[in-house]
């Protein structure tokens, strides 16, 4: 099991997402220019601007307002908004293998494997986990987004 985990790796706009969105959390109400993002996170405009649209175009975590006072600002709390939300808008849907259902690749050796679907319950799980930590989670570092309880629930549910 911590191979396979070891493997997953989110790509670095991903990464950068959420710094941009923790930015706007952070100034929350207040609509932010790319300009402002770029320079309050230290990442380049260009990527800024492509990573925010990505979000608004495959997603509804942020709205844009032309003007102005226009600007970038989260449609909901930090709070509400999952970690797989951020993840599936960058790059789709959280799949661990080809033979996770919903994939967007075909698994080559479907009509030889004996697994027939058994990463589902793994692939759900890890959703799940992510599904179950916010973005506020993310950003408030006195609070460890797993806690026991759910620590419990993971590994109940794997076993």
């Amino acid at each position: 099991m911590y191979y396979m985990l070891k493997m997953i790796k989110l790509n670095k706009m991903t990464d950068y997402a959420v710094v941009c969105l923790g930015m706007l959390s952070r100034k929350s109400g207040y609509p932010m220019s790319a300009s402002e993002l770029s320079k309050e996170t230290g990442l380049t405009l260009y990527t800024v601007q492509k990573i925010l649209k990505i979000i608004v175009s495959k997603s509804d975590l942020i709205s844009a307002h032309r003007g102005a006072l226009g600007g970038y600002v989260l449609n909901r709390k930090s709070s509400e908004i999952s970690v797989v939300e951020i993840i599936e808008a960058l790059e789709g849907p959280i799949t661990l293998t080809a033979c996770v259902e919903n994939s967007e690749n075909l698994c080559e050796a479907s009509n030889i494997c004996f697994l027939g679907g058994k990463w589902n319950k793994v692939n759900d799980v890890i959703r799940k986990t992510l599904n179950d930590i916010s973005l506020n989670d993310l950003l408030n570092f006195g609070n460890p987004f797993i806690t026991e309880g759910k620590k419990e629930v993971v590994v109940s549910t794997i076993n």
